[in-house]
């Protein structure tokens, strides 16, 4: 239950709430800052504006629907630093004189004590710690942007999609049990009491689960190992490439899905073969069908990813009729879920470059934003009860 009390100098009301998996204060009327239990700042709004602290220690700006406006400069980042610790610094003192429960009292110095103890100094070296335990991670599903991210893997391992450009900086790489035990040691000494925000696993990067079944059995033991709950497995979620997925059984999957893995994420960007070859992902179009009911044979619940835009004018058409067709030959479930995603050119990527050579104009922002609409109506339309969801890829931060 939130904890309420009056500022004994300001009479200003002071909200808080600790005994979650966060901590939440908010010293006056407009103005809030969060937590995790180890003490670490994860998100503030002062000023009428909405902040996150990433876990490599930026500051960005969003705006209302969760975008990046412009990350913080280093002025700008310190004094804001500087401004919350300020106004934590003097809610601790005042904290006795507050007309507050004993019981109330202890639990919001305890969470001041822990807080202040996680001041910008060591904002900026817990940042520095958290580069060292993992290689960039470039983007997760919007469902699990409070996941603990465990990269099993590093990079993708087909990395030749014409329009991404997220693992260009890195070759892909598998870790040995060896080396992943002791990535999970350093995570884990790294969020300490931080963890219990953290939903469940993410196994990273773009393609773990093309993992051997063997490795990543070992793996998957590895991860409950060191973070289950209590008596049964955290819940796992992993990308997964359609054309991989046929290197394992049914079984395998079952297997896998034993050991907590409840999600796989399929990238299929658009149901049309033709695109797909354009955009020179692996496979085809009944591979991704093949593969949703091989996860969902074994257990495995899917999340399916269309990408709005791609393709421009000479696709549109085929791209959203033939997705759609595809998504319903998946004949997915209640705990399956359809993510929506606008394309967004990415400097240095093959497919703008490609596209304009064949004379494909892009769409519009807004016949993006139509298409979008229009593709959101149709999957809702042949599959009633199935959760779909913007994938917003340029908003994304850890």
């Amino acid at each position: 239950m939130p904890i309420h009390a009056t500022h004994p100098h300001t009479g200003e009301t002071i909200t808080t709430s600790v005994a979650g998996a966060a901590f939440v204060i908010a010293p006056r009327y407009g103005e809030s800052y969060s937590f995790d239990r180890s003490g670490r700042l994860l998100g503030l709004f002062t000023n009428g504006r909405s902040y996150q602290r990433t876990l490599d220690n930026r500051l960005l700006e969003r705006n209302a629907r969760g975008k990046t406006r412009r990350r913080l400069p280093p002025h700008e980042h310190h004094a804001l630093l500087e401004h919350v610790f300020e106004r934590l610094s003097d809610l601790a003192q005042v904290t006795s004189q507050a007309d507050l429960d004993p019981d109330d009292r202890h639990a919001l110095a305890s969470a001041l004590a822990l807080i202040l103890a996680f001041g910008p100094d060591r904002l900026a070296e817990d940042g520095a710690i958290f580069r060292t335990l993992y290689k960039p991670v470039s983007i997760l599903p919007p469902d699990q942007y409070l996941a603990l991210v465990l990269q099993a893997t590093e990079g993708c391992s087909w990395n030749r999609c014409t329009f991404c450009g997220l693992y260009h900086d890195r070759d892909f790489h598998i870790h040995s049990p060896e080396s992943f035990r002791d990535h999970c040691t350093r995570v884990r000494d790294f969020f300490g009491d931080g963890l219990s925000l953290r939903r469940g696993i993410f196994l990273a990067d773009a393609n773990a689960l093309v993992i051997p079944q063997a490795r990543l059995i070992a793996l998957l033991d590895i991860a409950q190992e060191f973070f289950h709950l209590h008596d049964r497995p955290r819940p796992v979620f992993s990308f997964v490439s359609a054309f991989d997925v046929e290197r394992k059984s049914a079984d395998d999957w079952a297997q896998i899905h034993a050991l907590g893995l409840e999600r796989a994420y399929i990238g299929l960007e658009t149901g049309d073969d033709d695109l797909l070859h354009f955009l020179n992902k692996p496979g085809s179009v009944q591979d991704a069908i093949d593969a949703v009911h091989a996860l969902r044979a074994g257990g495995v619940s899917v999340g399916v990813i269309v990408m709005a835009g791609i393709g421009g004018e000479y696709f549109a058409e085929p791209h959203v009729e033939r997705s759609v067709e595809a998504i319903q030959a998946m004949q997915l479930g209640p705990n399956d879920m359809v993510f929506l995603s606008k394309y967004v050119p990415v400097p240095g990527t093959a497919y703008p470059r490609q596209a304009d050579a064949a004379g494909i104009l892009p769409l519009s922002a807004e016949e993006i934003e139509d298409q979008l609409h229009i593709l959101q109506a149709s999957v809702r339309a042949i599959a009633p009860g199935i959760r779909v969801a913007p994938y917003r890829v340029e908003g994304f931060a850890l």
